[in-house]
């Protein structure tokens, strides 16, 4: 299996790119964003993980605009990011002028079709998207030392994992816990630093963390004994293949961890709803988008802005500290893999609410 490291990604996507910048640039060519105001939408609070990359993200993405505009941010939280994203999509207009920050909840809350939410994502434009992955980890008291482990435990022993709601972010990793067939109860309420707290205190048995707050967090408790790594979710490199997470290498991919406990590849459409999920939580965690009907002289404008930022030395240096090493997904990969976010079938997405029902008493 061929393996990504960010450092032949970067190469690949320096060459590969090459003649798509070139092309975008021409036809953008009489695009000029002098004397503008871009405002960026932040459907979050200040503060937080979304807000943090919707402000990096603009300040480095207005340095390679035609005209160099000024770029500025706006925080528009409510409803779980609804609502920011609702008057986005009502309210913005399509001049090149209005972009959007998403983040994994976004993506939730249009999946899971929330009554609230009067946003089409299929109908906007990805200019960049911003993989981040995931990884799960078992405590000592498990007795565990690999994911092999797992199979012995079954569903003959309760587990304890940390998770905020039941249709959160943290609704992935629920259904791998089902898939695998661990009788794991979620402890709602709690978000990811809480959850690291109670998982170090020993108050819950298995948990899970993205690369960054791994290795501030977690490598520590691995060091001491307190944690065990089991397996990453995986990542989709340039070619499509599902391979290995590059901040994870040594570490099986889910469908490889459950291959390996359940004896089998995994199928049905509790996987189904696992695969959709997985694009939403890690190949899309982040993204910037422009609105629909967006003119294609103005997207190739911002397309070849995000291409050649990609690109620069200082920005790939930045988003290593941000995100721990994944490339910035640009152009038709990107757009692959925000389609790919956005994808549920019906057998999929009856299965799911049929368990959220069952499981956590959700009705949708």
């Amino acid at each position: 299996m061929t393996r990504y490291t960010p450092k032949a990604t970067a190469l690949t996507a320096a060459l590969s790119l090459t003649a798509s910048i070139a092309m975008a640039g021409t036809a953008a060519a009489d695009f000029s964003l002098e004397g503008e105001q871009i405002e960026v939408i932040v459907p979050y609070s200040p503060g937080g993980a979304a807000d943090a990359y919707g402000r990096f993200i603009s300040a480095q993405l207005g340095k390679f605009l035609p005209g160099s505009p000024t770029v500025i941010v706006r925080n528009a939280p409510g409803a779980g990011a609804i609502a920011g994203t609702n008057g986005f999509q009502q309210d913005a207009d399509p001049d090149g002028l209005t972009l959007l920050v998403t983040s994994t909840s976004t993506l939730m809350n249009a999946l899971l079709e929330d009554p609230r939410v009067k946003y089409d994502l299929s109908t906007m434009t990805p200019v960049v998207v911003n993989p981040l992955g995931m990884m799960v980890y078992g405590h000592e008291s498990l007795g565990i030392e690999d994911v092999g482990g797992l199979a012995d435990l079954g569903g003959d022993t309760p587990l304890r994992s940390g998770a905020h709601t039941p249709t959160s972010a943290d609704l992935v990793q629920l259904i791998e816990f089902h898939i695998l067939g661990l009788d794991v109860t979620p402890i709602f309420g709690l978000q990811r630093a809480d959850a690291k707290q109670a998982f170090e205190r020993g108050e819950i048995s298995i948990s899970y963390d993205n690369p960054l707050s791994y290795n501030t967090y977690v490598a520590p408790m691995v060091e001491s004994g307190i944690a065990m790594p089991l397996y990453a979710m995986g990542y989709v490199d340039s070619s499509g293949e599902r391979v290995r997470d590059p901040a994870f290498p040594d570490l099986p991919t889910f469908p490889e961890a459950a291959e390996t406990v359940l004896g089998e590849a995994p199928s049905g459409p509790a996987y189904d709803a696992w695969q959709t999920m997985f694009f939403s939580r890690v190949m899309a965690s982040k993204a910037v988008l422009l609105p629909e009907g967006t003119p294609d002289e103005i997207v190739a404008a911002y397309q070849a802005a995000a291409e050649e930022m990609a690109q620069d030395p200082e920005f790939i240096a930045e988003t290593e500290k941000m995100f721990g090493g994944y490339p910035t997904l640009t152009g038709a990969e990107a757009k692959d893999r925000w389609l790919a976010a956005l994808k549920f079938d019906d057998e999929a997405r009856a299965w799911l609410y049929g368990w959220l029902e069952e499981s956590f008493g959700v009705s949708r």
